[in-house]
């Protein structure tokens, strides 16, 4: 084998999982066909899940530095045009408060990572310095993957890389397994003839249609407006909608318009409806255009085949409110990496790379369908036809639809439901419970510790008990300080099979009463695998059971049973 894995596109997600993977020890080959990282702003917000998966890789510090200034608050509001009147608007926490920020609204966002407003232009970077870090990653730029193959146990991709504006002859580069992360277009998904099924063009006075994305400068407009700065600007009139997105808080904004019935998407045409948004008069400089098309919600019919896995884009497409597209690939990734990673080692079962689809499928379905009736809220919403007139009927209609949208803010940003509940109870590596679990609710996450959900995070002092987790999976033992002897043998019995098993005990009471279970076996991406309130021949089984060994799961108790006492 040339590497273990072979990962096909360069967006956020396929560094992101070569870092992962990277730092796991597992030999990574990166192509992209582009010859180096985004430059025009897509995804730009990072939510309180995905802040956590670059906190497990160690680069969530430096991402926060990055994006909007640390003062900046990244509030989501709603005018007539930027220089017109405000009609509502949601306040956000600035960067440079997020943690404290975090430990006083733990009752609504549990999380040692609050969301973060930082535009992939920023977030690619650094994610690419932690692939090139780790010593078995290689990343490609101006590298395409033009075929592959499937053999038993790996896959062959053949490679065309450009060199100094000319492309070199085929290369072939084999790997246990190839990752599809190559975006809506996928050229992976193609080839392994999956198709996308779900709702597509679906059309609404906005986020439904061709779309107009344009990055320009315009730094005076903080100058113009007499508004408070924010992150998102939404303008209304009869006339148009926009969305405009603040890029760095120094004048780099990005602006996303519905492109009108038979309007061309000329120079002339696009510097008009940046004008119309803004209200007045503003120098700027476009940095770059692109069109694309909102309203859809498609999902992928599956999310493997063979040793070919589908990652990001590739395997769910989302029209952009709520911004769930490039974090529910982040999540895919998290989910897809300690799974490659005990496969390759030897200790995952057949079970383990076939639970990716069984786990990230049902999430894609869940999350494609919050972000649908989010564009629904925002883009079926009737804008009155005197709007901007200056009598009091016009002020009547901007205090009722103001009104309207400080409800549509809260219901589509205030989602910490969305972020943090994902659950994966019906899952083979899932060791059932008894009872209902908590409704999957997108504006309220109620912690809840049942096998298959996200581990609830407290703060332990100062110290988000997620750092107190390892690499691998954690044994998280509540009421006491030490393991008992019997405990440590259960525990040393159980690292025969996953070596890399850490423990964690704390007799803190906070953690007790969310655990409420004396153990609990916690996933290298922080979903819990089984809790109870004995270890005995209950670890090793949930071990197997996660592991994707769940078929031996009998023949392992009975051994545990058998084994004399050291």
């Amino acid at each position: 084998m040339d590497c273990d894995v072979i990962i096909v596109g360069g967006g956020p997600v396929g560094l992101y999982l070569a870092a992962a993977l990277g730092q796991r020890g597992v030999r990574v080959e990166l192509f992209e066909a582009r010859d180096g990282t985004s430059r025009h702003p897509a995804a730009n917000a990072n939510s309180a899940r995905t802040m956590e998966h670059f906190r497990r890789i160690g680069v969530s510090k430096r991402i926060r530095s990055l994006g909007l200034p640390t003062d900046y608050a990244p509030d989501v509001a709603y005018f007539t045009s930027i220089t017109g009147h405000e009609l509502a608007r949601l306040h956000q926490p600035p960067s440079g408060e997020a943690e404290r920020w975090a430990q006083l609204h733990a009752f609504t966002w549990p999380t040692p990572e609050p969301p973060h407003r930082c535009s992939q232009l920023y977030v690619e970077p650094v994610l690419l310095d932690a692939a090139r870090a780790c010593s078995t990653v290689k990343v490609h730029f101006s590298a395409r993957v033009v075929d592959f193959v499937q053999g038993a146990d790996s896959v062959t991709a053949t490679v065309v890389d450009t060199i100094d504006g000319a492309e070199a002859a085929p290369r072939r580069v084999r790997g246990r397994y190839l990752v599809g992360c190559d975006g809506p277009r996928s050229f992976v998904r193609k080839t392994l003839d999956i198709r996308y099924s779900g709702v597509a063009g679906e059309k609404r006075e906005f986020m439904g249609g061709l779309m107009d994305a344009v990055y320009f400068y315009a730094p005076d407009l903080y100058r113009v407006s007499p508004h408070a700065p924010a992150w998102q600007y939404w303008t209304f009139t009869p006339k148009q909608r926009a969305l405009m997105i603040a890029v760095d808080g120094k004048g780099h904004f990005i602006i996303n318009v519905q492109a009108r019935e038979g309007e061309s998407a000329d120079a002339e045409a696009i510097r008009s409806r940046i004008r119309e948004a803004i209200g007045a008069e503003v120098p700027f400089e476009i940095r770059s255009t692109s069109r694309w098309t909102a309203g859809y919600t498609l999902v992928a019919d599956r999310f493997a085949a063979g040793n070919a896995l589908l990652a990001g884009d590739a395997a769910h497409l989302f029209t952009p409110t709520g911004g769930l597209g490039y974090n529910t690939g982040i999540d895919d990734a998290a989910n897809l990496a300690w799974k490659i990673e005990l496969a390759m080692r030897g200790e995952g079962g057949e079970r383990l790379i076939d639970s990716y689809d069984a786990e990230r499928r049902p999430v894609a379905l869940r999350n494609t369908a919050f972000a649908r009736a989010f564009a629904d809220s925002i883009g079926h919403v009737s804008v009155p036809a005197n709007l901007l007139d200056d009598d009091a009927a016009g002020a009547a209609s901007r205090d009722a639809l103001g009104d309207y949208l400080q409800f549509h803010a809260s219901f589509e940003f205030a989602i910490p439901g969305v972020h943090l509940g994902t659950r994966y109870e019906s899952s083979p590596l899932t060791t059932p419970e008894d009872g209902v679990p908590p409704p999957d609710n997108p504006n309220l996450y109620a912690p809840c510790a049942r096998a298959g959900h996200r581990a609830p995070h407290v703060w332990i002092a100062d110290t988000s008990l997620y750092d107190c987790f390892g690499a691998g999976f954690t044994l998280l033992c509540t009421g006491a300080r030490a393991l008992t002897a019997q405990d440590q043998r259960t525990v040393d019995a159980a690292r025969l099979t996953h070596a890399a098993l850490s423990v964690v005990c704390t007799d803190d009471p906070q953690v007790k009463a969310l655990y409420s279970a004396n153990y609990v076996l916690i996933r290298p991406d922080l979903h819990i695998a089984w809790r109870g309130d004995a270890l005995e021949e209950h670890l090793q089984i949930a071990l197997d059971r996660v592991l994707g060994r769940n078929e031996h799961a009998a023949d392992t108790a009975q051994s545990i049973a058998q084994r004399p006492a050291a």
